[in-house]
């Protein structure tokens, strides 16, 4: 990556709305570079979407889940594909779940994200991920309102591109 992409693709993060002319103003640079910096950025996959982040409460949610569950070993070391397949048809049924990741930690092999209007919502994820993902086990959930008095720090990646430009080096 050249170094005019990298700040590009930093610059983005901040705010992506921005034209490819105020992108330009801002690295220095004319706005025909920006764009085909831009486009060398989608082609080669280093920006994978363009999306917002909406306030939530205001468009009905209330809740954010941080759901941990352990992949039964048999499942995996069996049928891997019969797994995959398991896993990703619950995912697809229930877009509420904004990610899902494997790892390791606090007992649990992986965790789901999702998003709830209310208590009762979360409740029937909970009781269709327990029934629907077969060799999924449950662990535990961490449950945060999405109000002001359960918000730490939002989401947003506005600042993430100053710890970036200072830790991801060439």
């Amino acid at each position: 990556m050249k170094e005019i992409q990298r700040k590009l693709l930093f610059e983005m993060m901040s705010n992506s709305r921005r034209s490819d002319r105020e992108l330009a103003k801002a690295l220095k640079t004319s706005q025909p570079t920006v764009t085909r910096a831009r486009r060398w950025l989608e082609m080669n996959g280093f920006i994978a979407e363009y999306t917002l982040m909406p306030n939530f409460t205001k468009i009905g949610f209330e809740l954010v889940a941080y759901t941990f569950f352990k992949i039964h070993a048999n499942m995996t070391e069996q049928s891997p594909e019969h797994f995959k397949k398991n896993i990703t048809a619950f995912l697809n049924k229930h877009p509420n779940v904004v990610k899902g990741v494997r790892g390791e930690g606090m007992g649990s092999d992986g965790v789901l994200v999702s998003y709830h209007p209310n208590f009762s919502d979360f409740a029937k994820f909970v009781r269709e991920l327990k029934a629907d993902a077969v060799g999924i086990e449950v662990l535990g959930s961490f449950l945060s309102s999405l109000g002001e008095e359960g918000i730490l720090k939002k989401l947003t990646f506005k600042h993430f591109k100053e710890y970036a430009e200072k830790t991801i080096k060439e």
